[in-house]
């Protein structure tokens, strides 16, 4: 049983990636390992977190900053749960860019796929993809409805990879409505994030392989506390990415423990 994990692959765009523009002093969390693809190794899961692979299919949380994977796993390892870690996120990305003949869907299928090989199968008890991204198809104006089929789209192909326990989903906050570049009406642009929103929501409603941890980034993302100064749009700085990846683990962590009983 020492050899025995939970997997937790976290994906999206830079709310996952992490742009908080500040340090995480965080020390290592105590049972957590992160996968690194580029040199094939566990290491310590310490910020900063993620790496760099091809060309800009997938990136380290910016500038060497914080994320929201030290707050979610130290919440999900305090129970003495131990934990291997994949970071497989790029900012400004369309969840079109994640579909299936894409290069970044293949950067993400070789990441996950080497984790596994790495850890074993035979010693992996639980997967999770934590999954925050919208932001980049807000602004593009997708319906709900085209949103939740891409997303359904993503996590079946998904499934066909590894098995997983639940496709756990992070709402995103209002982000188009705060975007100076989108030339269009203000209640327009904050129409667009609430159809992104209203997906997440609806998701788990029509699917049961996802599950909705926390729509907490539509509080945090009209209060300025919590967001990153130096970024356009709402990108969380660590105080929100605290509240954000601990509101997120304790939620996964209820439905861990009541899928026991």
């Amino acid at each position: 049983m020492n050899n025995v994990v939970d997997l937790l692959i976290f994906s999206g765009q830079s709310n996952m990636q992490g742009s908080t523009g500040e340090k995480c002093c965080l020390p290592p969390i105590a049972g957590c390992l992160e996968y690194k693809v580029l040199s094939d190794s566990l290491v310590p899961l310490v910020s900063p977190v993620g790496e760099d692979v091809g060309d800009g299919l997938l990136a380290a949380s910016a500038l060497g900053n914080g994320s929201l994977l030290p707050y979610f796993c130290r919440v999900y390892c305090s129970d003495g749960t131990r934990v291997v870690a994949v970071h497989a996120a790029k900012g400004n990305t369309r969840i079109s860019e994640w579909h299936k003949d894409a290069d970044r869907f293949k950067a993400f299928k070789e990441k996950v796929l080497a984790a596994v090989a790495k850890v074993g199968e035979e010693n992996i008890r639980n997967v999770f993809v934590v999954w925050l991204q919208g932001e980049s198809d807000a602004i593009a104006g997708l319906s709900e409805k085209e949103y939740l089929d891409e997303l359904i789209k993503f996590k079946n192909v998904v499934k066909t990879l590894i098995r997983i326990n639940k496709f756990a989903l992070i709402s995103p906050g209002y982000f188009a409505c705060y975007a100076p570049w989108v030339d269009k009406p203000l209640a327009e642009k904050r129409a667009s994030d609430e159809r992104i929103i209203s997906a997440y929501r609806r998701a788990p409603q029509i699917d049961d392989d996802f599950i909705l941890l926390t729509d907490v980034c539509v509080k945090l993302s009209e209060q300025q506390r919590y967001l990153n100064p130096l970024e356009y749009g709402p990108h969380y700085n660590n105080a929100g990415m605290e509240i954000i990846g601990t509101a997120a683990a304790k939620a996964i962590k209820k439905y861990v423990l009541s899928s026991r009983k």
